[in-house]
């Protein structure tokens, strides 16, 4: 019997409550082992520390480091991991991806762009 593939994300965003609806939303869908952070700051040093992860659901404005920030860093720092800019802002989409955001959503996430996304980053069979 074949392994299943474990899909690490990384959720980030400062509201528990949006955190907790992506987690809902991404736990329909078998082998995705989520891993939460408040602030961009708070997943740069995941990355920092030698954590992988196969997606980054980044949010917008948060205390310490916002997500445009934190994109910025981590795509400087090499790292390759998908990242998807969740916001309300949907005038951030032209920072986001000059940050090097490979996605970007607008809440309320819609479970329909989640799986097309998902899909289209080969995260879903």
């Amino acid at each position: 019997m074949a392994t299943a593939q474990v899909v690490k994300v990384l959720i980030v965003d400062d509201d528990s409550v949006i955190r907790g609806v992506h987690k809902m939303l991404l736990a329909r869908f078998a082998g995705f082992q989520i891993t939460e952070a408040e602030n961009g700051k708070v997943a740069v040093d995941h990355f920092n520390d030698g954590n992988e992860f196969d997606l980054v659901l980044m949010d917008k404005e948060m205390p310490e480091m916002d997500g445009v920030k934190a994109t910025r860093t981590l795509k400087e720092k090499g790292v390759h991991t998908k990242v998807v800019a969740i916001t309300g802002d949907e005038s951030a989409s032209g920072a986001f991806l000059e940050a090097g955001a490979d996605a970007f959503l607008v809440k309320p996430t819609k479970l329909s762009e989640l799986v097309n996304l998902l899909k289209n980053f080969n995260l879903l069979n």
